[in-house]
């Protein structure tokens, strides 16, 4: 016989209220506060969706984070949450016992009773509102200052249910609220769309942008005016899609590299900016410099991916001082096989007592080039992850890499690619890749004890997709 767990006089209070709506709801002006984020969360998770609308208006201390508790979306909850938002707003005065300040729907993953009366951007945690209340005689009603709804939203060509509910709730309130939105996703919108949602929010709240368009310079231009007024922006992703890859190789036209100044003169008020991620674009001569030109901070993160540079642009790399502070490079999928990479090495060198992730996939490298690299990879101390997948790289060029490495003690994750000798004409002999991979795992060893290293191969020309050493060998989905 099992044994049933002993209810709290406070978790038996809960169940009571929740039995008897009306009830609940009539007792929130003399309930203890204490009470308070215990019975919301059973409102919550119950769809008692009256007194969770009640307990919005008569919510007793200045945060209430709501997403966190919310492990799938519940129209009816989420509705009913706005609704005691409302109520709020059509006070003129504040209440006696109301007290929120600010509604959080983001997507931060925390405990819910942790979060409902603690401390958040400057507001007083549950004790504070208790001994003031306990101490001092109750204020005279004074007007209600703006109320801040903090939300993380996705825009793309299908939204959810409950984004697009909201930002028509949003639309019909800014006036009212301050809508704050600290991470901001706009995928394949056109940009009358992107202006549509960015009217909502005040933009120096957001401090993450991820810009995912098929637009010409000259419409990333006219965007730029809402960039400038990100000026606390910390976090840039910039993903360019190609639809006619015909196109994406034309030196841009006078009108276009006027754009272009337009749109990088505003990274100059980004004084915040520590993460620029930028992928599937072609830069010409004159546009990294530009970019690099803009820059006020120094960069933690700096991302070129899938894009087309030149042998100058790793020059201006290891020239722009705000790029010798790294600790995350990535240039996967820029080919550099026929590039003099010695810049890149003077990079690194500049970076070598901060750098701690190092990414090359897909660079096509080749032994000699990477030879160059060696000397200054040996001081990257700080390094805790490497991915050299999807270059050309022999046996020789592998174990001497791994003796460049034997001060890496950081190092947790190690991606490199399966030697050419495991291939014949282009095709993967299986027992090969096995054998020579076995052999390179114990000459790291040697060296030092490695926590996880894994080789990969070009992809299948079948499924294209690669075989991997990882202790044990795995093959291509199509072999297995």
């Amino acid at each position: 016989m099992g044994i049933w767990p002993i209810l709290t006089l406070e978790e038996l209070s809960c169940q009571a209220l929740l039995r008897n709506e009306a009830l609940a709801i009539s007792a929130l002006g003399k309930l203890p506060i204490s009470l308070f984020p215990e019975l919301f969360e059973e409102a919550f998770s119950n769809q008692c969706t009256g007194i969770v609308k009640a307990m919005v208006v008569a919510w007793p201390f200045p945060y209430l984070r709501v997403k966190g508790m919310m492990n799938t979306f519940d129209s009816e909850i989420f509705h009913a949450v706005l609704d005691g938002l409302d109520g709020l707003l059509t006070q003129q005065v504040c209440p006696t016992r109301g007290k929120l300040r600010v509604l959080d729907f983001q997507r931060w993953p925390s405990e819910f009773r942790t979060i409902q009366a603690g401390t958040e951007d400057g507001v007083c945690s549950a004790e504070t509102v208790s001994e003031k209340q306990a101490g001092k005689p109750p204020p005279r009603p004074e007007l209600r200052p703006r109320i801040q709804v903090r939300i993380d939203l996705y825009f793309r060509s299908q939204m959810e249910e409950a984004e697009t509910y909201f930002l028509q709730w949003a639309q019909q309130r800014k006036d009212s609220l301050q809508l704050c939105c600290k991470d901001v996703k706009i995928v394949m919108q056109s940009l009358d769309n992107a202006r549509t949602f960015l009217s909502v929010f005040e933009l120096e709240y957001i401090k993450v942008l991820e810009l995912t368009v098929d637009w010409s310079w000259c419409t990333l231009a006219q965007f730029s005016t809402y960039l400038s007024e990100m000026r606390n922006l910390h976090t840039v992703y910039l993903v360019h899609i190609h639809w006619n890859l015909c196109e994406v190789c034309f030196l841009p036209c006078f009108d276009e590299m006027n754009c272009l100044q337009k749109f990088f003169s505003q990274f100059s008020g980004l004084s915040g900016l520590q993460h620029l991620y930028l992928q599937g674009f072609c830069f010409f001569s004159e546009h990294m410099k530009l970019l690099l030109r803009n820059l006020k901070t120094p960069l933690e993160t700096f991302s070129v991916t899938q894009c087309q540079l030149f042998q100058s642009h790793l020059k201006d790399f290891a020239l722009c001082p705000f790029l010798h502070q790294l600790k995350h490079l990535d240039l996967s999928g820029v080919l550099l096989c026929n590039v003099f990479i010695v810049p890149l090495r003077l990079l690194l060198e500049m970076g070598a007592g901060s750098l701690e992730t190092l990414e090359l996939q897909g660079c096509k490298i080749k032994d000699s080039q990477f030879r160059e690299l060696l000397p200054a990879l040996s001081q990257c101390s700080q390094l805790t992850k490497v991915n050299f997948y999807s270059n050309d790289f022999s046996m020789n060029l592998l174990r001497d890499l791994f003796h460049h490495t034997a001060n890496m003690s950081k190092m947790t994750m190690e991606q490199y690619p399966a030697p050419r000798e495991c291939y014949d004409r282009n095709y993967i002999i299986v027992h090969t890749f096995s054998q020579l991979c076995s052999q390179l795992v114990d000459t790291l060893r040697a060296i030092r004890q490695p926590r996880r290293i894994c080789f990969a191969t070009y992809g299948c020309r079948r499924c294209f997709q690669p075989f991997v050493y990882d202790q044990v060998t795995r093959l291509c989905p199509c072999l297995q």
